[in-house]
């Protein structure tokens, strides 16, 4: 099986990225975050904060399925 794309934190709780998948992963993250707060934020809170909640639920997922240490 390939190395995870995350893999846990050294001191506190959580993951980190750990391969080039999970950087990419954390930049593409980052960058829909911004695009969303740019188009949404200012007239549709609401629908910004559900997109926001989706979005990062997304991630962790990705994020806890590719976890180095789950292996």
């Amino acid at each position: 099986m390939p190395p995870g794309w995350f893999g846990s934190k050294r001191i506190g709780w959580g993951v980190r990225p750990t391969s080039l998948q999970g950087w990419a992963v954390t930049g593409l993250y980052v960058v829909l975050v911004l695009l969303l707060a740019r188009a949404l934020a200012a007239r549709h809170v609401a629908l910004f904060i559900a997109s926001l909640v989706v979005l990062t639920a997304a991630y962790l997922v990705v994020a806890g399925l590719t976890n180095r240490s789950r292996e």
